[in-house]
């Protein structure tokens, strides 16, 4: 299979935007700033959860900087990450709930002139799931500010919008098989020449839920489930240890890996994402770097690395 034939699979496309006057929402709309966010489980209270928020350097003034430094944030040379908790707890359970819904994979979330945006894929046979969920919260004063639902153009349009506004790079890397377990999902990518997309759970669950993508109708078992037959989607979840640890250490930077995707061939699974381009070389060391962390040697194979190109980005990963 190719990219381009599964890239509008996930037909349908959400944008929410959440009001909420906590401060870091007061300080995007006063100063303009612009944050990705990262919702994060407090590991010493499970019950709670927080916001990680980055913010560019480049984007704040001195004004700002003197601001930001009051809450004690993680300075690198790029830019400004600083937790803080989620107070206003509607959010929390508008995403959980939303997270329900099969085949539901979230996009970058951000804080932007004051107000909290999420991005959504998803098939359309769940859009009325999706507005069961979304008419309880609508019914909320001020917390949903705005909303759009529309048949989705697919991934790759939505990329090269995106590079329109910041520089992307695509990052192929392989790993061998051997290093996952041999599970039901690893299977039929590699006997029905499937195409995973691996979404995170926006609120940290240890796995990552699988969207499988495959030229046949497979066979349904406890824990792998249809979401689509006529389009030949399917969902699971799956842990791989050194793909949560690249998961997490890029979290912890503030690092989102857009349209992340995963096939199987000659005996290696290749991962295909589409970062920031001033972020490339760090995550590049990062992949390495959890390789000898958890192996003591290197078995990540660098494939490709290159500028976003929505021709390119079809054919990756396909070719031998």
């Amino acid at each position: 299979m190719n990219v381009k034939d599964i890239d509008t699979k996930l037909d349908m496309k959400l944008k929410l935007v959440i009001s909420d006057n906590t401060d870091i929402f007061r300080w995007s709309k006063l100063h303009d700033l612009v944050m990705s966010i990262f919702i994060k489980e407090d590991s010493k209270n499970p019950e709670n959860y927080y916001f990680q928020a980055f913010i560019m350097k480049n984007k704040v003034h001195f004004e700002v900087k003197e601001l930001i430094e009051t809450y004690s944030p993680v300075e690198t040379e790029n830019y400004y990450m600083l937790s803080h908790p989620i107070i206003n707890t509607k959010i929390l359970s508008l995403i959980k709930e939303l997270w329900t819904i099969p085949s539901i994979a979230f996009g970058e979330t951000s804080i932007e002139s004051g107000k909290l945006i999420m991005r959504i894929r998803f098939h359309r046979l769940y859009k009325k799931d999706l507005s069961l969920i979304l008419n309880k919260y609508l019914a909320i004063p001020y917390f949903v500010d705005d909303m759009t639902l529309t048949e989705s153009e697919g991934g790759i349009v939505l990329l090269g919008n995106k590079n329109s506004r910041m520089p992307l790079s695509i990052i192929q890397y392989s790993i061998p098989v051997s290093v996952h377990s041999e599970d039901y999902a690893v299977q039929i990518l590699e006997k029905n020449n499937g195409i995973a997309q691996v979404v995170e759970n926006p609120y940290n669950k240890n796995d990552f839920k699988v969207i499988i993508f495959t030229e046949n109708h497979v066979k349904e078992r406890n824990g792998f489930t249809c979401i689509s037959g006529e389009d030949n989607i399917y969902e699971t979840y799956a842990s791989n240890k050194l793909l949560s640890l690249i998961r997490d250490k890029a979290n912890s930077r503030g690092i989102f890996r857009n349209l992340l995707l995963i096939i199987i061939k000659n005996g290696r699974m290749y991962s295909n994402s589409v970062i920031a381009s001033n972020r490339i070389m760090e995550y590049t060391k990062m992949v390495f770097s959890s390789s000898l962390e958890l192996y003591g040697k290197n078995v990540v194979k660098l494939e490709n690395s290159c500028d976003f190109d929505p021709e390119l980005y079809g054919e990756f990963g396909t070719k031998n």
